[in-house]
């Protein structure tokens, strides 16, 4: 009987430690794609920028100037995209003063998301944190719908919502990109990235995902994560003395 009872916490340790492997490998594509669609594709327009300053820097000076100048503005560009995605790897304003400031903070990363951004928020504030498992999975699933909305939904605004009640959290992204056809059981035949992995986030925590979308009317996903009854007193560090 005493080896019986262990079965099940090993499988369920082992399904733990595949989840989180996964998790892992999804958070490796997240980077590689937005390193591709951002300063790689930056740095490379500005290669070709001064090229053409390098051909034309005999016969025409002045062009080559431009060039040189129009090279210099997207390298500056490709740096702010670089400082937003070590940002967003280990999330420091997450560990150290809590989700809230963290949603704000991703929202106020324009050279990175270029969308408009907002974030409200219902019984949460800076004072008070949830277990850490849930605000890293809650602020993982913001970031990626709202790279999502900004890469395939050509959004105008995203709007991020966090409500935080007796037992439950739940994160809200509603945007008015262009919208997909979401028909059952389509989203989650896919791999990893995107909504699968968004859904297995939640579910590795109890939680669920729930997506409505339609061409051309934007997209909404809801999170639902459950919470213990009693949370943990979690005060984000040295927030008495931090700064807004």
């Amino acid at each position: 009987m005493a080896a019986g009872r262990r079965v099940k916490p090993a499988v369920h340790d082992r399904q733990a430690a595949e989840g989180q492997a996964s998790a892992r490998e999804d958070e490796r594509r997240r980077l590689a794609r937005d390193l591709h669609d951002g300063p790689a594709q930056t740095l490379a327009a500005a290669l070709f920028e001064v090229d053409l300053a390098i051909s034309a820097l005999d016969r025409a000076p002045a062009t080559a100037r431009e060039e040189l100048l129009a090279a210099r503005a997207l390298l500056r560009d490709a740096l702010d995209d670089v400082r937003a995605l070590m940002a967003g790897l280990r999330p420091r304003l997450l560990e150290e003063r809590g989700l809230v400031v963290a949603l704000n903070a991703l929202a106020a990363m324009p050279p990175l998301w270029g969308t408009n951004v907002s974030v409200e928020t219902h019984g949460a504030d800076t004072k008070e944190r949830l277990p850490a498992n849930v605000e890293l999975a809650l602020f993982r699933i913001a970031q990626e719908a709202v790279s999502n909305a900004r890469r395939h939904g050509a959004a105008s605004h995203v709007q991020v919502s966090l409500a935080v009640s007796r037992g439950v959290a739940e994160l809200q992204i509603v945007d008015d990109g262009r919208g997909f056809l979401c028909e059952p059981g389509f989203l989650w035949s896919m791999g990893g990235e995107g909504l699968p992995g968004m859904r297995e986030r939640a579910e590795l925590l109890g939680g669920t995902l729930h997506v409505e979308s339609a061409p051309g009317a934007g997209t909404r996903i809801v999170v639902t994560l459950p919470l213990p009854l009693q949370l943990p007193l979690r005060s984000p560090r040295g927030s008495a003395k931090a700064r807004a």
